[in-house]
Parts: structure tokens; C-alpha cells; sequence
């Protein structure tokens, strides 16, 4: 059985995609590797408070 994305992971990819950024491209932006914001994504982990200030201002929300 496939499993659901959690709400950050959901919301994490929809943000990006609808100010069309790539994952490097936010990455790049709050000083992360690809591969952390592919994990996030992903469901896989979560970002820390620090990470998550950063993408609420990236995003503005």
C-alpha cells in the first residue's frame, strides 16, 4: 500500500512549484543541499525551526 505524503511534505512540494522554483534553486536559497529539501518533500524528514523561518520567508507565508 502506497503511503499518503504528510502535510509539510504536501505543502513543502506545492509551495515550490507554484512560485516555479526548482529543489536546487530553494536549496540554494535558504543554504541547504538538493538533498535535504528532496527529503523533506519526500516525507522523509522534516526541516528544523531554523529551516522552517527560512522557507516561510522564501515563500512568503
Amino acid at each position: 500500500m502506497k503511503m499518503q505524503k504528510s502535510n509539510i511534505a504536501y505543502n513543502l512540494t506545492t509551495l515550490r512549484q507554484l512560485n516555479k522554483f526548482s529543489q536546487e534553486e530553494v536549496a540554494e536559497r535558504i543554504g541547504v543541499s538538493r538533498q535535504a529539501v528532496a527529503k523533506w518533500e519526500a516525507g522523509q524528514s522534516v526541516p528544523d525551526i531554523l529551516n522552517c523561518d527560512a522557507l516561510a520567508k522564501l515563500y512568503d507565508v
